[in-house]
């Protein structure tokens, strides 16, 4: 059987992450040869001249042509046109109402097959095809296939994504699942994208971050300080609340976290209780949590699963 190599990128606010890997669909596990990560540079061409080079230097270190490689897949920090992969809107402003697909293809002068996604998407479907969804089937029984699945990453913002049938929803406009503005008070804290009480400027590591530096509050809580307790109290509210309006919106089998505070553990002890009691259904039908088990790579991994799923498509 011929071999599947991929590149992935995972494009973020203070850096570019890349890999070749082979991806075996059958067990859904993946091969890592090479692995490397830059400084993002916030001008376009620029841009696009570095992650060239990255991408030159990944498929060196792995011994392996780009004309070897199946596709190419980038995760990007925003809104994507479902028809032409130019991002619409997201954090990184540089990037917004470019054509990265194409302008990297010219810059590369391949015709290996480029694709593109929102990164909040491809760690969620990461996460299930070869994550916390191998997990979640070993005990619960349900294949990847089966699988419906909502991720959510807490770190600058607050993302996420949505798989059902191993295929993610995009939306229309490419827009679906921009969890972060959701509204969870209204006329609450002022959001840069217009609306006030925005579930970002709660939940978000950025937000964490206008009361404590998110490292020191959390230790502190550890540590039985009391106003950081109360601070904590009002963060799992507001974090059940956003889940509970995205469980019945969507009714998923399991809740997947990623993003830098899905490192602290605190925020997630006993977070399934909490959540039982603010559902629709009965405590039978809550959905699992999990953090998520391929860590910093879920995007860049994720990037890879969706182009190879494109070019079965």
């Amino acid at each position: 059987m011929e071999r599947q190599y991929f590149l992935g990128l995972d494009v973020g606010g203070t850096k570019v992450e890349g890999s070749v890997a082979e991806l075996d669909s059958h067990t859904h596990s993946i091969n890592v040869f090479s692995k490397k990560r830059i400084s993002s540079i916030h001008n376009v061409s620029e841009f696009v001249d570095s992650v060239a080079t990255l991408i030159a230097d990944l498929l060196s270190e792995s011994k392996i042509s780009i004309d070897e490689l199946r596709a190419i897949g980038i995760a990007l920090p925003g809104t994507l046109d479902p028809k032409t992969s130019t991002m619409l809107n997201g954090n990184t402003l540089f990037l917004i109402g470019h054509d990265i697909v194409g302008m990297l293809q010219k810059k590369l002068n391949t015709k290996t097959p480029i694709v593109a996604q929102n990164d909040a998407n491809l760690f969620t479907l990461a996460e299930a095809w070869g994550g916390a969804g191998k997990n979640y089937e070993a005990h619960k029984g349900v294949p990847f296939k089966d699988q419906v699945v909502v991720g959510i990453t807490l770190g600058t913002g607050v993302g996420g994504g949505f798989v059902t049938q191993g295929k993610i929803l995009k939306g229309a406009h490419g827009s679906a699942l921009e969890v972060g503005h959701v509204v969870l008070q209204s006329g609450g804290n002022k959001c840069y994208c217009g609306q006030q009480g925005c579930a970002e400027t709660y939940l978000s590591g950025t937000a964490i971050n206008k009361t404590m530096d998110s490292k020191i509050l959390l230790e502190k809580a550890s540590q039985g300080s009391q106003e950081v307790l109360q601070f904590m109290i009002d963060y799992r509210i507001n974090l059940v609340q956003f889940m509970s309006i995205l469980n019945n919106l969507f009714n998923p089998h399991y809740f997947v976290f990623g993003g830098g505070l899905s490192s602290q553990r605190i925020l997630f002890e006993d977070l399934k209780t909490d959540l039982e009691e603010n559902i629709f259904l009965s405590k039978e039908y809550c959905p699992d949590i999990y953090i998520n088990h391929l860590g910093d790579s879920s995007g860049l991994f994720g990037a890879m699963i969706y182009a190879s799923e494109v070019l079965d498509a």
